[in-house]
Formats: structure tokens, sequence, C-alpha cells
């Protein structure tokens, strides 16, 4: 391993940054098309994950496991069987956490805890009948020397029957380049070590990914730990960068981790619990976090808010609704005994954690993330700095993972709003599609063109006055390429307009619908007929979802039902998600059309959920 590692290395050195920062179509396609079969070769997977709602790089979905079910994003409070300040059944009965994250090393350590989480299991010890995880105590290696193998720690998760256990990791402290490399090498040959070791499959396991805030240290651990067929790879945030608010570091090392690890991994935050930087991990693509930051915070008399931690000493009023804030005032707070406002202080910061995981949530469905983005990042300098360089270095993976298309319109929220990689994406297709500097006029109602609210001097139109069938075209070629428009629409079309506002609304053929322009964003609406026309146009794989499967699956999509990510052959690796697309079979036959749910790269990786949301099937 040390003489492919060097080789690596080497190779890297003599790449550009550019180089480092590969394109996505040609990072995916390499793996895309073996995909389908090495799924195949495993048979059932232990976590069933799947995405149900999107925006930015965030993922709306739920995952599986040992038959149990939660929604990501997913925040694990931390519990300390030790120091129970709040226990687990208060953390489900109380707030409905769904699931939590415990210890493993420090219940493996404590005689009377061991015997009997052995004796109940996990579930038992805890009284949680929720999804637990289970750290493996690689932590407590900063602390000193850890008494424990690696063997020893994956039995003990598995005899206590965790639902989620994580490896024996080598984390990095972040202190200089050679010492990630050599955090990366070690946890990599504790990965193989892991692999070996491994007996229960229904259990699901996390991998973890070191390299620091080192680009191409973080680029070989995904190469390095995705080898191995764990559930979740989790990434080990070196304690100086979240003792020192470097936002900036933990951001690009969720970033690069997400960008080279497989879309259908979910991927975890370990210790990430402060409200203010949340929103931001969550929409550059992390799914699942845990902290015991409620507990930490509370015992050093700080209070957290949706804009920053402050002391105690700090407030003059409680600035929270919750129940625990409502029930006193901060005068009475101030003057509490400390065991008793370490309680409260507790209780409060995991219901704002909870708060902000439920903001976060809504605003993904919302299609509303970056603008909760930008809000936090008012609180703090380094916040807004890290924002505006994940903007920076992020674009390549963002303008093909943010949908094409949002249910809320996009407001100006500072300077940085001109980096947000849906209006950079929509600048991009109008030059490169249209051909033109400035923003045809007939894209004015097109998102996010026409649903915007912006400074004076973003958007520059050009003014012209269009004709109906010269608008409907230019939408044509910005949707679906260029000089699309012209064969897709031809000049003895009837378009119809709405009598009560005059805006376009169908495209006819005589008596055939070729498609509708949708009125919330904009967007041509295919019908089967347009369908055909577009397939006819465009070269394969272009806008193409091809279905593999057997007659009876080839019929329910005819039929109308939706696509599976599972049972895509292949497709336009360029599909952006929430654009329109033809689903075909592997003959190039249309079966429906649809709106994707996945990106181009995702389908097929995806073991469960739908990849397009079928519109209408050619048998319905």
């Amino acid at each position: 391993m040390e003489f492919m590692v060097s080789l690596y290395l080497n190779q890297m050195k003599m790449r550009s940054w550019g180089e480092l920062r590969r394109d996505l179509k040609t990072f995916y396609e390499n793996a895309y098309y073996t995909a389908f079969s090495i799924f195949s070769l495993k048979g059932g997977l232990t976590l069933e994950f799947e995405i149900k709602d999107r925006d930015a790089g965030a993922r709306l979905g739920r995952f599986k496991v040992k038959g149990r079910v939660v929604e990501t994003p997913l925040f694990l409070p931390v519990y300390n069987p030790n120091i129970p300040v709040i226990t687990p059944n208060e953390m489900k009965e109380k707030y409905g956490f769904k699931a939590i994250m415990t210890n493993a090393y420090i219940i493996y350590k404590n005689e009377v805890l061991r015997d009997k989480a052995l004796k109940e299991g996990i579930h038992g010890l805890l009284n949680f009948d929720g999804v637990v995880f289970t750290d493996s105590g690689a932590y407590q290696s900063f602390k000193g020397k850890l008494e424990l193998r690696q063997e020893e720690i994956v039995k003990f998760q598995e005899n206590i029957g965790v639902d989620v256990g994580v490896m024996l990791d080598v984390p990095s402290r972040g202190e200089s380049f050679e010492e990630c490399r050599e955090s990366v090498i070690e946890t990599a040959k504790r990965g193989e070590e892991w692999s070996t070791l491994r007996a229960r499959e229904e259990i699901a396991w996390e991998g973890v990914i070191q390299g620091g805030a080192y680009p191409e240290l973080l680029e070989l651990s995904c190469k390095l730990m995705s080898k191995f067929d764990f559930d979740i790879f989790a990434v080990g945030v070196p304690p100086k960068y979240w003792m020192s608010y470097d936002f900036e570091l933990i951001a690009i090392q969720g970033l690069n981790s997400r960008m080279n690890i497989s879309p259908e991994k979910p991927l975890h935050a370990f210790g990430m619990g402060n409200p203010l930087v949340l929103s931001l991990l969550v929409a550059i693509g992390y799914d699942v976090f845990d902290s015991a930051s409620y507990a930490i915070y509370a015992k050093d008399g700080r209070y957290m808010t949706e804009w920053g931690v402050k002391r105690i000493e700090e407030l003059d009023y409680l600035p929270c609704d919750c129940p625990v804030c409502l029930s006193m005032d901060v005068g009475e707070l101030k003057i509490m005994a400390r065991e008793e406002r370490v309680k409260f202080l507790a209780r409060h910061n995991l219901y704002m954690i909870l708060r902000e995981m439920n903001a976060i949530k809504q605003a993904i469905r919302e299609n509303r993330l970056w603008e909760l983005v930008q809000q936090r990042a008012r609180a703090h300098p380094k916040l807004l700095e890290s924002l505006i360089r994940v903007f920076k270095d992020g674009w390549n993976y963002f303008k093909a993972v943010d949908p094409i298309r949002k249910r809320a319109a996009l407001f100006y929220s500072g300077e940085e709003t001109t980096l947000r990689p849906e209006l950079k994406r929509a600048l991009e297709r109008v030059k490169e599609r249209l051909g033109c500097d400035r923003i045809p006029s007939a894209l004015s109602e097109t998102y996010p063109f026409g649903q915007s609210i912006l400074k004076s001097g973003i958007l520059n139109f050009d003014g012209k006055s269009y004709d109906d069938l010269e608008k409907i075209r230019i939408i044509a070629d910005y949707q679906f390429g260029s000089e699309v428009g012209s064969k897709l629409i031809p000049e003895d079309v009837f378009i119809e307009k709405s009598k009560r506002t005059g805006r376009i609304r169908r495209i006819w053929i005589g008596d055939t619908l070729i498609g509708a322009l949708r009125p919330s964003d904009g967007f041509i609406s295919l019908s089967l007929e347009g369908a055909l026309r577009l397939k006819k146009i465009l070269q394969p794989p272009k806008y193409r979802v091809y279905v593999s499967g057997n007659d009876k699956l080839i019929q329910m999509v005819k039929s109308g039902g939706d696509v599976f990510s599972r049972f895509v052959a292949k497709c336009d690796l360029e599909i952006v998600p929430k654009e329109e697309v033809i689903v075909v079979d592997q003959n190039d036959s249309l079966l429906a059309v649809g709106q994707a749910v996945l990106a181009g790269f995702e389908m097929g990786r995806f073991r469960r959920g739908v990849a397009v949301k079928v519109r209408k099937g050619v048998e319905e």
C-alpha cells in the first residue's frame, strides 16, 4: 500500500490545481457503467438510502436499517452513559429523536455497562428503541493511548446489536501534510482489516475518511476506503478545525469528500453540533451529524442561538421560545445551582439544534437552502468566507446536482449571490446554448430569470421584443440545447394563451399537444408527442434515461409507473435534477416522459428510490 500511495501522490503533484478539481462528468463516467453490475453482485444491502427531495447539494432522504427508518439530514445527539445529562428516552419522547449515538469504547471499558450491554443489547442498555449508532472510540486516542484492538471493538459492537457501527480509524490532528498522510494510510489499512472482521450482515458500518483539509489526501482516502463495502462514510474532522471556528477547512474537507465518494453513500460529519454551521454542511452534501455539543456547551455555561453561542453572562433575555426557556427568565437562570443550570442549558441547546435541523429540512423542501445558508453566514465572518470558498470550489459539483428549477424565487442576499450555482449555470447556458452575452427577454419568465429579486445590473436582458413562436423556440434551445427549438416547434404550430393573463400555456400541432409552458418556472413540459419529436432531434443519450428489466417492468413504466434508480441501465450523465427527460428502453423506443429526481451520474447507483418521476407513459 505504501508504494501505491507514493506513486499516486507523485502523480498528484504533477497535476495543476484545476486538474485536481476534475470535471464531474469525467469522474463519474469512469465508474458509472460498472455500477449496475457491481451492485447486482452484492445482493441485499444492509442500509437502504433514497433521496425524496433536494436542494443545493443537500438530500432530503431516508434510510432504513434493521427495519428502522430515519430521515436525512439526520442529527444524532451523543449520549455518554457515564454522564447522563439527558437520557435517550427523553431524547425520543420529548424531542422526537429517532436515532442517537453513543460510544462503544466507553461502554466496553466500564465492566458494569459492558456486561449489561452484552446481556440486554445496546437498545436495552439505553432504554431506546430507535436507531443506535456507536462510535469505536478512535477519538479517545487524542486523550491518551487507546487500550483496544479493532478486532475487539468490531466484535463488541456486533455482539451488543448496534444498528450502525464505526470502524476503528486512526484520526488526524490536522497538524501537517505528513501527519494527515499517515492517518490516511493507517486508516485504509484498518479498513482492509475491518473487511476481514465483519461477521454480521444486518449491521451497517461506517468507514472513515481522513486527510485533513488537503484535497489530494482526501481524494486518496476516498479512493482507498471506497474499495471496502461500507454503508456510510464518515469524515474525521480534526478537533483544531472546529475549536478554532475554521469553518472554511471544515467545509472544504466535507465538499472534497462528497465529490469523491459514490453518491448513494450517506456522508457523516463527526462531531459537528454547532447550529451556526449545520446549514452550510448540509448544503455541501453531508447527510448525518453527531455531537455532544448540547451538553458540552451547557457545562461551560454556553447558550446556543441561531446566530452563535452566547455565555449566559452576556444575556439580558432568553431569545428562545422552546419549552425550557419559556419556563423561566434569564435572572433565574443566572442564580441557578450549577448542576440544575447545566441540565437547563443542555435541554435548551438540544431544542436549538432540533429547531435548526427542522429549519434546514423545510428550506430544502422549499428550495431556499442557499438563502438560509447566506443568512446564517452573516453571523460570523469566517462562515461567510467559507461559503464563498464553497461556491467557487464546488461549482462543477453543484451545477450537476442543484435542481434546474425551484419552488422558491432567488433573492439577493449579499454580493456572494452572484456565485449561486443556479444563477451561474443559467447564465452559462445562455452563452453556450444561445450564443448570447445578454439574456434574451424571451426568457424573462423562465427560472431563474423570471423568479429572481436581484440587484440592478446582475441580470442584463437584451431588451428585444420576440413574437410567441420565437419565444418558445428560445426557451426550447435554453432547456434542451442549441437549435432544438426550430426543429421541435415548427412554423405551423398553434400557440394557446391564457385568456386571463395572456401568457403562453400550450403548444399544438393541429389537434396534437406538443407541450405546455409551466406557469411556475417557464420551462416546457413535454407531451408524449413532444417527447417523440425531441428524441428524433437529439442524438443518444441526450436527455434519455434507459430502463433495463423484464417485460413486466417495462410495462409498468409504459403505464405511468415511476422509474426506480436500480432499473436504470444508463442515461445522459449531464441530466440535472428536475429536468425534463425522455424514458426509453434499451432499443431507444419511447416508454414515458417525466422529470428527473436524481442527477444523471447518480442514476443506477442508488439501489432504492425513484430516478425519474413519470408524468405520462405511452400506454396510459
